[in-house]
């Protein structure tokens, strides 16, 4: 019955033991001077651990100045908690228990100076392992020459034509700060939003419509000589007939003294002509 208990017992200790523990698919999302002067990081991960006891150190950049957190899937009546920064160097830290199966979180800090080079670095580490680290990018629509110190793994560009560029980390041990270096230039001192709201205030240009070309009727060639021929055969037709109204009415006028058949001169009561018998007109 000892051998058995002492077995039990030896055999909980090795699983406590041997127990992993990590946070699972870990996605980043970087906004550098999105709608404030700093960086603003959400981070999201999914807790795998044996005991809602276990409290998760998170290691952030020493800058970082407020840290807020999210447990369970995120939704309107979710509570939004604050959490106290300990602050040392190189890193800072939170803390947090593992009581819900996923969490998110919001880290703001401010590494810039008043210049128009920008810099940053995201740095992050955990007390457990992290598997399946992702990073995205937002790059700033004012950022010029941008750079990251990583690979960039894929590039997409939202409605707004705003580019994220997507960064594929994989695991990160435990105890292991793994940074991200950040460099571009913002010579217009705006952050992504002051930048498009200016856009859209400015008066739009209206571009001319597009010219579209239809396709043209197809039409059957015409000599030349045609038409000058029915412009001819026309006009002779018309001479014709007012040649002959001329020539009735002269005849009527002049010659009605004179015998039309004949030609033989009439007199003015003849109502038949003595020559050849026409009737008198």
């Amino acid at each position: 019955m000892k051998k058995i208990k002492l077995m039990s017992l030896f055999l909980s200790i090795f699983r406590l033991i041997n127990a992993e523990q990590y946070l699972d698919a870990v996605n980043v999302n970087l906004f550098p001077e999105y709608y404030y002067s700093g960086v603003m990081v959400e981070m999201e991960a999914v807790i795998v651990a044996d005991s809602e006891s276990e409290i998760i150190s998170l290691s952030l950049p020493a800058e970082a100045d407020s840290v807020f957190f999210i447990g369970g899937i995120p939704n309107p009546n979710s509570e939004v908690i604050p959490l106290t920064i300990l602050k040392g160097a190189p890193y800072s830290h939170v803390e947090f228990s593992a009581a819900h199966d996923q969490f998110r979180l919001f880290v703001f800090y401010n590494p810039f100076d008043s210049g128009y080079e920008k810099y940053f670095r995201w740095s992050m580490g955990t007390n457990i392992a992290m598997k399946n680290v992702h990073y995205s990018v937002q790059v700033p629509v004012m950022a010029e020459q941008f750079v990251v110190s990583r690979d960039i793994s894929s590039e997409e560009r939202d409605q707004h034509g705003i580019i994220f560029k997507s960064i594929h980390i994989g695991e990160i041990s435990g105890g292991t700060v793994v940074s991200l270096d950040v460099s571009y230039i913002n010579s217009s001192g705006q952050t992504t939003m002051e930048y498009l709201r200016t856009q859209l205030e400015q008066p739009q240009v209206q571009s001319p419509e597009p010219v579209v070309e239809h396709s043209k009727p197809k039409r059957h060639t015409l000599l030349l000589w045609e038409p000058l021929a029915i412009l001819g055969v026309l006009s002779i037709i018309i001479g014709l007939m007012y040649y002959s109204s001329n020539k009735n009415t002269h005849y009527s006028k002049e010659n009605r003294n004179f015998c039309r058949s004949c030609g033989s001169k009439l007199n003015f009561i003849d109502t038949f002509c003595a020559n050849c018998g026409e009737k008198k007109s």
